[in-house]
């Protein structure tokens, strides 16, 4: 038994030695000088098998003398494909020490290949010697991109064919290919020839939608949102269309849009369109503040699929130190006409500078929506009472048609760095037509925002409004016109600036406001803002007398839209206001 045991320890013994030396045996090891022009160093770098196996433990000489050797054939190989096919390419080995190693390589790349012939060419269906067919060659050889006298890369001429071939997959040929292509290359003059017969595949056209996922909402709710009739020709760009607007529907989480191009099948292809739904009740709760109304508290409730018809309810309580309201709205499925309509109801009591009013609303509109456009028509009418400075007045009504439109053209909706938004708004009312006051009314608001260099913005804001009526008694609160307050003149009180009547302030029947804001962004998602706010509101345009604010202020780009912390010096008060708000009033 200690026989055996000593055997063991001896062999454990003899193991250990054994790793040590082999454990103290160096690396082999190599040095690479490499002259090349630095255009093309990072490449050889990156992909050469003497880089790559330098430091590998299964490395040795003969593996070293293998990789010199075959050296220049891959650098040739390399070099062609960066347009470089007549290179001059030396690569030595010499031992400097015992045990370490030397490769040198002479890399003159010499004159590069450019592009001499270009043959585009275009067979097929659609190759049929009518108009459509000239136009399309004729787009396909005005849009290549690898044109005359440009160096033959490998990598553009990968990406002239595909471009080439993308115009006609995305426009009535999903079956398209490119059934020829050729470059022959000429070392000894440095020039290529190209060419490249496209084959059309027949011509394809929608069918009819092939939809799966639903469950809870109707098959009509995604053929009123689909734009394609069948026999329209192909295009993805309206299957990207289609899916858009399913993505964008508040019936569906997700939808994926898709057509089968196989040409042995069928060239009138269904429309495969399968969509994850929404829950269609909710329940939701949300709490804010700003310096305009204080703190904030909302419940909402939303039903996607009322009275099981796709008809979308949403009902709202919301409650701030300033007002009070209880609001539903019913909108019904788009049209086949692309229209959206919807019916409103709502409660409301306010309390601001002194005027409390207490207002139902009831109303009907249709909207549509093309493009960066909205535009929308409809009829409220309003049943409101008026406490002002604590002296009740009657109880006005008014029928109100109006319109509105509004352009929304900018980089982007949440945080807007370029472009502008702008909206137009009109109403009007009758004592003929169920209203206690005759009057008409405007108003206008643009905001229009200009980059400067790369970390500077400017943000132009105005308001313009007027109501023609010959007196604002009887006229809704909601078409009178006060300013002041985070997104309009900062400096003064939440809608601190109108008329004066006894300790209250009132709305007048014009109104003019224009801002200046310069924003820094010091990183990307901090700024600091410098601004000037001027305007106000009145009876009259003589007594239009426009107060000046300004200030300076914070910004964050936060997950729900830009954050702005101003501090504002009023002048007509003089004294400061702090300012907080979210995102852009519009």
């Amino acid at each position: 038994m200690i026989k055996s045991v000593r055997a063991c320890g001896l062999a454990v013994l003899v193991a250990l030695l054994a790793l040590t030396v082999q454990a103290a045996e160096p690396v082999f090891t190599y040095d690479i000088e490499l002259h090349v022009p630095q255009a093309q160093r990072s490449m050889m770098e990156a992909n050469l098998d003497l880089y790559r196996w330098r430091g590998n433990d299964r490395m040795d000489e003969t593996q070293l003398r293998r990789l010199v050797r075959l050296a220049p054939a891959q650098i040739g190989e390399f070099l062609a494909t960066l347009g470089y096919y007549g290179p001059q390419i030396e690569a030595g080995l010499e031992s400097v020490d015992e045990g370490k190693w030397q490769v040198r390589l002479d890399i003159v790349p010499g004159e590069a290949v450019r592009v001499r012939g270009i043959d585009l060419q275009l067979n097929g269906p659609l190759a049929d010697g009518s108009a459509e067919s000239r136009q399309r060659l004729k787009t396909i050889q005005d849009n290549w991109s690898l044109g005359r006298d440009a160096i033959f890369r490998h990598e553009d001429w990968e990406a002239a064919k595909r471009n080439a071939l993308k115009s006609l997959l995305l426009e009535g040929y999903p079956a398209a290919t490119v059934a020829e292509s050729q470059a022959v290359v000429d070392p000894a003059s440095h020039h290529v020839n190209l060419r490249v017969v496209l084959d059309s595949g027949p011509a394809f056209t929608f069918g009819a939608l092939d939809v799966k996922g639903l469950k809870r909402y109707p098959l009509s709710i995604v053929e009123r949102l689909n734009p394609i009739r069948p026999g329209e020709p192909y295009s993805q760009a309206r299957l990207l269309e289609l899916q858009s607007r399913l993505q964008d529907s508040p019936y569906f989480a997700g939808a994926i849009v898709t057509v089968d191009s196989d040409a042995t099948r069928n060239t009138r292809v269904p429309i495969q369109v399968e969509v994850t739904e929404n829950l269609s009740r909710k329940l939701g709760f949300g709490i804010g503040m700003s310096t305009d109304v204080g703190a904030r508290a909302q419940i909402d409730y939303r039903d996607l699929n009322f009275l099981d018809r796709a008809w979308r309810l949403s009902s709202a309580l919301k409650l701030d130190s300033r007002s009070q309201s209880l609001g539903a709205e019913l909108q019904f499925p788009l049209t086949a006409q692309g229209y959206r309509d919807s019916l409103t109801a709502l409660m409301e009591r306010k309390d601001i500078q002194g005027e409390v009013t207490r207002k139902l609303v009831l109303g009907g509109k249709r909207s549509f929506i093309k493009g960066k456009n909205e535009s929308s028509y409809g009829i409220r009418y309003f049943l409101e009472q008026q406490d002002v400075a604590g002296v009740r007045n009657e109880p006005s009504t008014a029928l109100v048609p109006g319109y509105s439109w509004t352009r929304r053209d900018v980089d982007n909706l949440l945080y807007p760095t370029q472009g502008y938004l702008l909206t137009l708004q009109t109403d009007v009312a009758a004592k003929s037509l169920l209203s206690d006051r005759d009057f008409l009314r405007g108003y206008g608001r643009a905001v229009y925002f200009q980059p400067l260099g790369k970390r500077d913005q400017l943000v132009l804001r105005g308001e313009l409004g007027v109501v023609a009526a010959a007196g604002r008694d009887g006229i809704p609160t909601d078409f009178l016109f006060r300013t002041g307050g985070d997104q309009t003149v900062r400096g003064y009180a939440y809608q601190s600036l109108g008329i004066p009547e006894g300790s209250a302030i009132v709305g007048g029947r014009y109104l003019a406001v224009a801002s200046a804001e310069y924003v820094h962004w010091f990183v990307p998602q901090w700024g600091a803002a410098a601004f000037v706010d001027r305007g106000n509101a009145a009876d009259s345009l003589g007594d239009l007398k426009l107060v000046l604010g300004y200030g300076v202020g914070a910004r964050w780009k936060s997950p729900v839209g830009p954050l702005n912390l101003d501090i504002a010096y009023g002048d007509k008060t003089q004294a400061f206001r702090l300012h907080f708000s979210v995102g852009f009033s519009f």
